[in-house]
């Protein structure tokens, strides 16, 4: 299989002999809700299989066997709910008490958008660790009245044509406008953007990449998902907002078209994603290697 472009200036170094999981990065994911557990379990495998050390979901108690069983490397954190299953309003309060420290963050799949998980946005929103917003936490973003003023990197926004209309009251349909609206966005807050899509773009405001990964079998539930956790292990593993997003969204696509080559497109899920996401990241890595230490995968955009 062809392997399309990677982004520059990336770098994948080999892990050396002497590493520990310390070295890659604790991530806490921050999702979940009765219905939707499965949302906050494949951002946390994802986080895993891209290489995060330690990955934490924090979610409402009733789902964390849920999540615990769907990995057994994941580490599971109960917050207080309500009694539909979701966020209680004082799980932030739980979250904040925390003493653990996690080099990145990313909140939003299946969380709802309750009372309790607007409180944990603004929580969130308020944090200098490196972050990443998707799902319902975009769309508790839209809520807020005047949000552009209240996001600041270094942050990474996923939405999809959806979400970023409610964000933004550009339609769905105006692609064009879309893209032109998440550069001026990205370039007045410091955040990075991605708009996905067939032929997802990243932008910071000032630059622009677009994705030549991925295929339409990757248009199923959960997908979006296991991109949040790939960029939150990114960030984890100190990659610029700028840098995780690039590299994110490719080798999120890659190991769509790994699982695609195995499953077929109209069979394969989200699962399958994860499952190709190792060999994806072996892919840019061996690549690193063939051009030399402290090469760029590729030179030139």
């Amino acid at each position: 299989m062809e392997s399309p472009d990677l982004p520059p200036p990336l770098f994948l170094a080999p892990r050396q002999r002497s590493a520990h999981k310390g070295d890659f990065g604790r991530v806490l994911i921050v999702g979940g809700s009765r219905g939707m557990a499965g949302a906050a379990a494949l951002s946390g495998s994802s986080a895993l299989h891209t290489g995060a050390g330690l990955v934490s979901v924090a979610v409402p108690d009733r789902c964390l066997e849920t999540v615990a069983g769907v990995h057994p490397g994941l580490m599971t954190i109960p917050l207080p709910e309500d009694r539909a299953g979701r966020f209680a309003w004082r799980a932030a309060e739980s979250l904040r008490a925390s003493k653990t420290r996690f080099d990145a963050i990313a909140i939003g799949p299946g969380m709802g958008t309750g009372g309790g998980a607007a409180r944990l946005l603004r929580w969130f929103l308020a944090l200098p660790s490196p972050r990443v917003l998707d799902a319902d936490g975009l769309n508790l973003l839209a809520m807020l009245e005047g949000w552009q003023d209240k996001v600041a990197g270094p942050l990474i926004l996923t939405p999809h044509p959806g979400e970023w209309e409610r964000l933004t009251g550009i339609s769905s349909r105006d692609r064009q406008g879309q893209e032109e609206e998440a550069r001026r966005v990205a370039r007045r807050t410091g955040v990075v953007i991605i708009l996905k899509g067939a032929g997802t773009l990243v932008t910071c405001g000032m630059h622009d990449f677009r994705n030549p990964t991925g295929n339409p079998g990757m248009a199923s539930a959960g997908s979006g998902d296991c991109l949040t956790g790939i960029l939150a292990a990114l960030l984890a593993q100190r990659f610029s907002p700028w840098d995780a997003a690039r590299l994110g969204v490719w080798l999120h696509g890659r190991a769509g078209d790994w699982a695609a080559g195995v499953r077929g497109e109209a069979g394969m899920t989200a699962v399958d994603l994860i499952e190709h996401l190792p060999q994806a990241l072996a892919e840019a890595t061996e690549r690193l290697c063939s051009n030399g230490p402290g090469k760029p995968i590729i030179d030139g955009l």
